[in-house]
């Protein structure tokens, strides 16, 4: 018998690559004609699950065509969220909320400020994000670590237990524009140059 974590997984991972599908179907560079709100997915699961199915569901938007969002928030704050912004090229931005979008007791303590900062999160900045963020500039990410850090956040910092319910919403954007992997340099490049030698 399925037990019911196994098959609420299937259920959002179903359900999710139906709206990838769609968009796949639309000639999907979902970017070419807009946003599309009626392709716009929610679904409200268990922090396991969201465990459980976060890395293949990563993998999926990072491998396909378009450029996708990803937002998990707790159904007690509508405020407090994990989000990751998924682009065309496989490379991928995740961002954690901070005090510059919090009030009141939805606020990070300075003790939660610091488990982001253990967890390798960058801290936000006017010259960066106003969130928390992590940058994989990369068309190859690393989504082991990213999902490992994912859930140590919202168990740590946002103090999530198993049965904890996040709001899951999946949806394509229309921008188009640079990615983190088209920005980044090859790091020998600087190197080359320096000694006079052309890069190939």
């Amino acid at each position: 018998m399925v037990s019911k974590a196994i098959a609420s997984l299937d259920a959002w991972l179903v359900t999710a690559e139906e709206v990838l599908q769609e968009h796949r179907e639309r000639s999907i560079s979902p970017s070419s004609t807009g946003p599309w709100d009626d392709a716009k997915h929610e679904s409200v699961i268990t922090l396991a699950t969201f465990e459980q199915g976060l890395a293949e569901l990563l993998e999926q938007l990072c491998g396909r065509p378009g450029r996708w969002i990803l937002i998990a928030q707790e159904t007690q704050s509508a405020n407090r969220f994990w989000q990751a912004l998924a682009f065309e090229d496989g490379s991928l931005i995740v961002e954690v909320v901070s005090n510059h979008y919090l009030d009141g007791k939805d606020r990070l303590s300075a003790a939660a400020e610091k488990k982001l900062n253990l967890l390798g999160w960058e801290a936000p900045g006017p010259l960066s994000s106003p969130n928390w963020s992590r940058v994989e500039p990369t068309t190859n990410p690393a989504i082991a670590q990213v999902v490992w850090q994912a859930i140590q956040t919202l168990r740590e910092v946002f103090e999530m237990d198993d049965e904890d319910r996040l709001l899951v919403t999946t949806f394509a954007v229309s921008n188009r524009g640079d990615t983190p992997a088209s920005e980044c340099l090859p790091e020998s490049e600087p190197i080359l140059c320096e000694v006079g030698v052309e890069p190939a």
